[in-house]
């Protein structure tokens, strides 16, 4: 377990945004770790991916700002400035009370070491903590509060802090260039994609009849890791509306985008239609949108 000083910070938390799903699982005997390295009086036991079992001597003394990892995953590290998701529990140290959690709300936190989702002492303690793993963060008020942070309901600006922060994802490791799998039959009176040099350029709603409601159909069948509801994944996708003669996005004339399912900053239907697919796959998604259609066709090029 490694301990670390870490410097005053600033904000704490911008917003707690929408759902992310949690691991399941019970607790063994060997799933429980003990914290009271990191600081005397603190003990926070549990599996990571399910909300903490945290106890605390009140009112709890922070001399300094400390951290530990608990639990270690085996994944890939958060790196600096790169985009990772964390269910995250806060609690005040003088009272013992949880403040807020991830667990609680249905909400995970997509952030980065460089913006200012997180104070800088949790942002820091980050840095090489691996996917699938539990750290501990016992941080002085200063360090949580004193540049502008707003405390949670219930905290006062005067209290230390402990945070328990499980890191759910971080970039994926491999990304495919293009779909890779078996392809499936091609959906009649469906958008299909129009390419210009071999890159899809628009979606062509000439056949298509207007569904009653939304519809998913996979184009191609991966069949490398799964998406889960707090997956960070790689895509390609095209999205337009039958009104319009050109898409309203296509990031085929880009780059691929990394987006972090569950946090509320993924578009809703990549939230609601990707879950489940395998890396390598290819989705099409569309329905009835105002006068007319909307359409998306996504790849999924890369899975945490």
């Amino acid at each position: 377990m490694k301990a670390c000083r870490a410097p005053a910070a600033g904000v704490l938390l911008g917003s707690v945004v929408l759902a992310l799903s949690a691991c399941s699982g019970s607790v063994s005997k060997d799933d429980l770790k003990d914290s009271e390295s990191i600081l005397t009086g603190l003990t926070v036991s549990g599996r990571p991916g399910t909300e903490p079992i945290v106890r605390m001597r009140t009112p709890l003394t922070v001399e300094e700002t400390t951290s530990g990892v608990v639990v270690t995953g085996p994944g890939a590290p958060v790196q600096v400035d790169q985009l990772f998701v964390l269910e995250l529990t806060l609690y005040d140290a003088r009272t013992g009370k949880k403040a807020i959690s991830t667990y609680d709300t249905g909400s995970a936190i997509a952030a980065k070491t460089s913006d200012d989702r997180l104070f800088p002492a949790l942002s820091q303690a980050l840095v090489g903590v691996r996917q699938g793993s539990r750290l501990v963060l016992a941080a002085t008020a200063a360090d949580a509060f004193a540049t502008g942070g707003v405390p949670p309901a219930g905290v006062d600006r005067s209290d230390p802090v402990v945070v328990v922060a499980d890191v759910v994802a971080v970039p994926p490791q491999q990304v495919l260039p293009s779909p890779e799998g078996t392809p499936v039959s091609h959906v009649p009176r469906s958008p299909d994609l129009a390419y210009q040099d071999g890159v899809p350029f628009r979606l062509d709603f000439s056949l298509v009849e207007r569904p009653p409601e939304r519809r998913a159909y996979i184009r191609v069948l991966g069949t490398g890791p799964v998406v889960t509801a707090h997956s960070l994944v790689t895509v390609n996708y095209i999205a337009q509306r039958s009104t319009q003669q050109y898409p309203f996005d296509n990031t085929f004339l880009k780059e691929p985008v990394e987006l972090a399912l569950g946090t509320g900053t993924a578009p809703a239907v990549f939230d609601k239609y990707l879950v489940g697919l395998h890396r390598g796959s290819r989705l099409l998604i569309y329905g009835p949108d105002k006068d007319g259609m909307i359409a998306w066709v996504v790849d999924v090029l890369g899975v945490s």
